[in-house]
């Protein structure tokens, strides 16, 4: 205290003021203050306290009451104009950088449903639609995996952060996923492939080695064939090498007869040969040629002389055929007589008075 009852470090009654103003900027003047208004009573503290006159005027520098990195050249770093200005034109870079992202794949979305605006009318298996919708799916894919990357990389750039290591690492972590997905990316190639290859279609019927159903779903990566008893088969592209589609172009409808040897096979053969025409008359919608062909005997087998009749007909109409023309040739057989025959076997029984002959040898 003072010989007037004053502090003695010169005018440093700011630290006793009820309502303190503690932001940095205020703080570090009134210390600068403090310090321009020190008195002798305060070099005389100093030398109590065991520094000389320049330590007293270390006792009230501002820097000592602010511990790094809060000095006063970083609160005025901070604080400057530039250094805000510099902030707010990366955030508005990095903002533009991230909207123009987002535009180019809406504007390239846009586009590409425009484009497939054109194939909505036709039906939902038709070939042509779902390549379209295929090409759309890839081509968007494609788009987003490219764009938001680069965008990444250069918000980082504007960050100052050096993105070289960063596009090194990711480079080696594509190499090593590469190898470790071969068959992933074989599968989805060869989806592609089968699509634009117009062999497979959602709908058609296939043959794969000794399983035949319907193609429910054909993708990028998987293909789904549903198998007459109801069971899914998801097949990847890539093991699909062979197969049989029996739904492009045209189905044979083939229709094997078992006729008795003791009929007269040329009347018999008329009159499937007219059962035949008769259907083919009520049915020209699904004949892909004008006329059935009754191609006569066919076999010589243990119990029957078979003859064969063959249709032509749209895909996906044979077994109805079959089943109409079998049940028709059925009708006109009982009609006329005519007997389909089925396996007989003669039997010799043997009784124990009756033993076989056993011939003598020569």
């Amino acid at each position: 205290m003072g010989p007037h009852g004053d502090t003695c470090l010169g005018d440093a009654s700011f630290l006793q003021a009820p309502e303190m103003d503690l932001r940095p900027q205020n703080m570090l003047r009134r210390l600068q203050q403090a310090q321009n208004a020190a008195t002798p009573q305060d070099a005389a503290v100093g030398d109590t306290l065991g520094v000389d006159g320049a330590g007293a005027d270390s006792l009230v520098t501002p820097e000592s009451f602010l511990p790094n990195p809060f000095n006063a050249d970083t609160v005025d770093q901070l604080l400057s104009a530039d250094a805000w200005l510099d902030a707010g034109q990366t955030a508005l870079r990095i903002a533009i950088i991230l909207v123009l992202a987002w535009l180019l794949i809406r504007l390239f979305d846009r586009a590409t449903r425009k484009w497939t605006q054109q194939f909505d009318a036709l039906p939902l298996i038709h070939p042509r639609r779902q390549r379209a919708f295929l090409v759309k799916s890839l081509l968007l894919s494609t788009v987003r995996y490219v764009v938001w990357p680069l965008a990444v990389i250069t918000v980082l750039g504007q960050l100052n952060i050096d993105v070289a290591a960063l596009v090194a690492t990711a480079g080696i972590a594509g190499i090593a996923i590469g190898f470790g997905a071969q068959s992933l990316v074989k599968d989805v190639i060869s989806g592609v492939l089968l699509l634009f290859d117009d062999s497979i279609h959602v709908g058609d019927l296939v043959r794969l080695g000794q399983d035949e159903g319907i193609v429910e779903y054909i993708g990028v990566r998987i293909i789904k064939v549903r198998r007459f008893n109801g069971e899914l088969l998801m097949i990847p592209a890539g093991e699909l090498r062979t197969f049989g589609n029996r739904s492009i172009d045209f189905t044979r409808v083939i229709v094997n007869v078992g006729l008795s040897y003791g009929d007269d096979h040329e009347r018999v053969m008329a009159v499937m040969e007219r059962v035949a025409l008769a259907w083919a008359e009520e049915h020209r919608d699904i004949l892909k040629e004008e006329n059935p062909i009754v191609q006569g005997i066919t076999d010589f087998a243990e119990s029957s002389v078979n003859a064969r009749v063959v249709v032509m007909v749209v895909p996906g109409e044979q077994w109805e055929a079959e089943r109409q023309l079998r049940r028709a040739i059925k009708t006109a057989f009982d009609e006329e007589g005519i007997e389909i025959p089925f396996p007989q076997r003669t039997v010799h029984v043997r009784g124990p008075g009756n033993p076989p002959a056993i011939e003598p040898e020569a």
